[in-house]
């Protein structure tokens, strides 16, 4: 029965094709309309709308004016956001349009036409747009998505626009000569990212902040800022740390120029920095393998990232000012110290870049000295939980002298049922904490509220950081750390 069922599918499915195969088909593909102009008439240029009808606030178009550009943004790594950016012979200008993924209708290269009566120009902080009706803060809004095809007519496609080729020097001040130039597409040559942020992030999340100033600097030291997104896809890749070329598109906020990426690939930095040295992208390792690094004296740091969440800081804890403690998912920790005033807090995520740092002993403590400025926070309100130990078990971790093999030092701890005693009442200064197994010291700051806080002379539960300061001690972050 299989046999002859299976015949009878073949003989239908034969009959089907020679039936089908004598009518004519339907579904033709589009046609590719790439390579096709409506050769509309353009009476205006981009400068002329910029210059020349732009009032200083938000101006309708009202008369019948036609311009003309070639993409050369668009919102592909989301470094750009329902806009994009056109460029003609004049000048160039972002066009705010209601919807997303924009590049898959007007990608980079595309040329389009605008039909500009009804649209306004204004301006966000000194970089013009092209959009629609002012909002309360006579901000432009964008072209609603049902309105677009009406005002943005699509043309052939691919186009290169030929970025200008100019030293950071021709823009680093704004004049009347290089105002036009905001808006289009310019190239340095023989540039660099800074020592500090080479091989960091484009950008901080989003979360923290919408947009990052980065700097770029020819061989000379002239420098100029490169903005990026922090919603965009690239946002996390290390910068390039080598020397080379950058393509970028001219921008401005209020008299500061600045430079607005399309992509990565816009960085060709490969050559050896203007120095003739040669940086190593950081190794991202943890904490535990970082202290193992340790020698028995101090070392300068190689090319090394680590990351973690602040357990205590200067800011909001019971430490000494410029310094926090990191922890991270290895279970271990370690002092940082800045020096001068941080802002980073309790809880705080952190990548940090520690290359060229030190790595020393400071009264007994392991810790990098001088942490560089590549800090980079990336969350906020984490939480660390604590290892329960015994004092006598805790001594014994940070009196070894081999540093690198304390597993408690620099780890939020978690002592239970033990007394606090000491020659006054109240928390400040050095008292002695004992559970069952030994005694130890726990500091806290001759500052408020230690000073005028008397503490407890019931058994109590004590979490708090496990630190060195010539002998073990350990270091509450607040009152909250000594609990029934």
């Amino acid at each position: 029965m299989k046999k002859i069922l299976f015949s009878a599918i073949v003989l239908i499915s034969i009959s089907m094709l020679t039936i089908t195969s004598c009518v004519k088909q339907k579904f033709d593909a589009p046609p590719d309309a790439s390579n096709i102009d409506p050769n509309l008439t353009v009476n205006s240029s981009i400068w002329y709308l910029k210059n020349t009808l732009y009032t200083g606030q938000p101006t309708l178009i009202d008369t019948d004016l036609t311009i003309s550009g070639i993409v050369i943004a668009d919102d592909r790594s989301g470094n750009f956001y329902k806009q994009i950016v056109i460029q003609d012979t004049s000048s160039g200008i972002a066009v705010l349009l209601g919807r997303n993924s924009l590049y898959t209708d007007y990608p980079i290269g595309r040329k389009i036409y605008i039909k500009c009566k009804g649209l306004y120009i204004g301006e966000y902080n000194g970089f013009v747009q092209l959009g629609y009706l002012p909002d309360n803060s006579n901000s432009l809004s964008d072209i609603p998505t049902n309105l677009i095809t009406k005002y943005v007519v699509k043309a052939n496609y691919p186009n290169v626009v030929a970025p200008r080729i100019i030293p950071i020097t021709q823009i680093k001040t704004l004049n009347a000569s290089n105002k036009k130039w905001i808006g289009t597409l310019i190239q340095f040559d023989s540039v660099e990212v800074t020592q500090a942020q080479a091989g960091g992030p484009y950008a901080q999340d989003a979360s923290i902040s919408s947009g990052t100033d980065r700097t770029v600097m020819d061989c000379a030291g002239t420098s100029i800022i490169m903005r990026n997104s922090g919603y965009s896809l690239f946002r996390n890749y290390p910068m390039p740390t080598g020397k080379g070329s950058m393509t970028s598109i001219m921008s401005v906020y209020g008299s500061t120029v600045q430079m607005l990426l399309r992509d990565t690939s816009d960085l060709k930095m490969y050559a050896p920095r203007c120095n003739g040295s040669v940086i190593s992208p950081s190794q991202d390792i943890s904490i535990d393998s970082l202290r193992k690094l340790f020698n028995g004296t101090g070392i300068m740091l190689g090319n090394y990232k680590i990351h973690g969440v602040v357990s205590s800081s200067f800011k909001d804890s019971n430490i000494s000012k410029g310094s926090l403690y990191l922890q991270d998912e290895s279970g271990r920790g370690i002092n940082i110290y800045y020096g001068g005033t941080i802002a980073y807090k309790l809880g705080d995520s952190l990548s940090i870049d520690v290359s060229g740092d030190s790595l020393i002993l400071y009264k007994g403590l392991l810790e990098i000295d001088k942490a560089s400025a590549k800090t980079t926070l990336v969350g906020s309100n984490k939480t660390i939980n604590p290892v329960t130990v015994t004092i006598q078990d805790l001594i014994q971790d940070l009196n070894n002298t081999s540093v690198k093999s304390r597993i408690y030092e620099s780890r939020l701890v978690k002592i239970v049922g033990c007394t606090i005693t000491g020659a006054t009442t109240s928390y400040n200064g050095s008292k002695t904490i004992t559970d069952a197994t030994g005694n130890m010291v726990m500091y806290c700051r001759n500052s408020p509220p230690y000073t005028t806080t008397t503490f407890p002379t019931s058994p109590v539960n004590i979490t708090a950081i496990a630190s060195i300061f010539n002998t073990p001690q350990v270091l509450i972050r607040s009152l909250t750390d000594v609990t029934p």
